[in-house]
């Protein structure tokens, strides 16, 4: 099932290996920064990019912590133009799903389409890479997912930092983001594409598994979740998550020295070894997990 916790772990913004420090503090996504000269506190949020603002809204802390906030940051600032920067991205410039899948894959991925929504023709999506179809499968496999795209919990924190006045801060550009996710190698794209189908059923067991997790911020079951890590998904999982955080640590002390953040990124980038939680103790900044259940 590697393949398609990768996609997973792309879309969801979770990481590995959680660190036992993290594991034995309180079950929740929702850390304090302090110290290291701060003239008020900021907070760090891990957020799952597919569900719906409503889970937010459930926590009151959460939403006092979020209104004492001068200023929100996101990985990407999302706005009208967001869809049509990403949007070159998904295209195969000099290619066709037709081309690229031998007859028989094509039929294979058409019919899977079609068993969730009769009269689906692949070729309205010939130009798409494989990438992109397979994001599709996500949601054609939890319908309630579309709810967290066009009423997503991280886009929700940003809309209210417009309203409120607050300032709005991203991480990094949509451009780089996309080119993330779906500039890899196409026979790579078309191979784990090609798994996600056959594997259809447990994919959709592991996606419900993924949700309840979250929602309960089981943070032992999560890191169990995503124990994956070798050769062919190395390199891919390092500029992910590793590098990622890397820039983004050198973002956050300027940001945050002389205003209260309010930091809403994927929840994988928040621990382990190199998350955001580690590397800003390292910085000598204290992190204290805010219980919100």
């Amino acid at each position: 099932m590697k393949n398609f916790k990768l996609l997973f772990i792309a879309l969801l913004g979770f990481g590995l290996s959680l660190n036992a420090q993290t594991k034995k503090a309180t079950n929740t996504l929702l850390w304090e920064i302090s110290g290291n000269g701060l003239k008020k506190p900021s907070y760090l949020f891990g957020t799952y990019h597919l569900i719906s603002t409503k889970f937010a809204d459930t926590m009151k802390v959460l939403q006092e912590k979020l209104e004492s906030a001068d200023a929100v940051v996101g990985e990407i600032v999302m706005d009208s133009s967001t869809q049509s920067k990403m949007a070159p991205f998904l295209i195969m410039k000099d290619n066709t799903l037709d081309h690229l899948l031998t007859k028989a894959e094509f039929k294979e991925v058409e019919d899977y389409f079609k068993t969730k929504q009769p009269g689906f023709e692949l070729k309205q999506m010939n130009k798409f890479k494989p990438a992109m179809i397979s994001i599709m499968m996500v949601l054609f496999e939890s319908p309630d997912m579309l709810n967290g795209i066009s009423e997503g919990i991280d886009d929700s924190f940003q809309k209210y930092a417009r309203k409120n006045g607050k300032s709005l801060y991203g991480l990094e550009t949509a451009e780089y983001q996309a080119a993330l996710l779906f500039d890899s190698d196409l026979q790579k794209q078309k191979k784990a594409l090609l798994k996600s189908i056959r594997e259809a059923d447990r994919s959709k067991q592991q996606m419900e598994e993924l949700k309840t997790n979250y929602i309960a911020q089981d943070i032992d079951k999560l890191t169990n979740f995503f124990k994956i890590q070798d050769e062919e998904t190395k390199e891919f999982m390092t500029e992910l998550l590793k590098n990622r955080n890397k820039r983004w640590l050198d973002q956050l002390p300027a940001l945050m020295q002389n205003q209260s953040l309010f930091i809403a990124v994927g929840a994988g980038h928040l621990v382990g070894v190199e998350g955001l939680i580690k590397g800003l103790q390292l910085q000598g900044y204290i992190l204290q997990p805010v219980a919100t259940n």
